[in-house]
């Protein structure tokens, strides 16, 4: 484990190294931000589904439709408590593909004692089309299917395309909160880092996951890769 994690962490610093300085100085904040998603956003994926205590079926992976990951859900407070994270998402082109990513970030709020604090990095596998037009459209309901379908380990049941649910979620924690409750959770998408991450004004999430034909402005080689392994 100790040397998966050095793998990883070394993996992204290597990308962002391979920027140089001169390309990161030329990025504004918010680039340099969504820069900086791609690389933990690649890793959280990369270490969640390669986890021998988490375990993401590969066959999962290869029939879903699209993937989301969401690193760092922070959540914290007494009596009053919110939460929020960052994180990206790809969807699959007609030809098996991963789209190029699209920002994406995740938060509500929920009334309940709560002491201490958590961070937890999460991984859903959208598993049909009408489930991913549901969140193109904003149609998307979170209030217990992210705390209540968990996925299935590998090797934990012979055929893992048996589980029902459109969006199956895997989760890692950490802090005095065990598990990942998102009730009340919504999904939108971040404009600004889409539109930085593209140059392009007023881009759309459908531009971005269906389309596939815009350039971003830094290779993305190191999602492609983390999807690949995976499946």
């Amino acid at each position: 484990m100790a040397f998966k994690f050095l793998a990883t962490v070394t993996s992204a610093l290597l990308f962002t190294l391979s920027l140089g300085a001169p390309v990161l100085a030329q990025l504004s904040d918010t680039q340099e931000n969504a820069v900086e998603e791609l690389a933990e956003s690649s890793e959280v994926f990369q270490e969640l589904a390669t986890d021998p205590e988490i375990g993401i079926p590969p066959i999962l992976v290869q029939d879903s439709e699209a993937i989301i990951v969401i690193s760092n859900l922070g959540r914290g407070g007494f009596i009053v408590g919110g939460w929020s994270g960052d994180g990206l998402m790809v969807a699959r082109q007609p030809n098996g593909t991963w789209s190029n990513p699209a920002f994406v970030t995740l938060g509500g709020g929920s009334i309940g004692l709560q002491v201490g604090g958590r961070s937890s990095d999460i991984v859903m596998l959208v598993r049909n089309r009408e489930a991913l037009g549901d969140i193109l459209e904003g149609n998307i309901d979170f209030d217990g299917v992210v705390s209540g379908t968990a996925g299935p380990e590998t090797g934990s049941i012979s055929d893992p395309r048996e589980v029902d649910g459109d969006i199956l979620v895997y989760s890692r924690s950490s802090g005095l909160f065990g598990g990942a409750v998102l009730d009340g959770g919504t999904l939108s998408f971040d404009n600004d880092r889409n539109e930085a991450f593209y140059n392009v004004v007023n881009v759309t999430p459908e531009e971005i996951l269906l389309y596939s034909t815009l350039t971003p402005i830094v290779d993305t080689d190191i999602l492609t890769q983390s999807l690949r392994q995976a499946q």
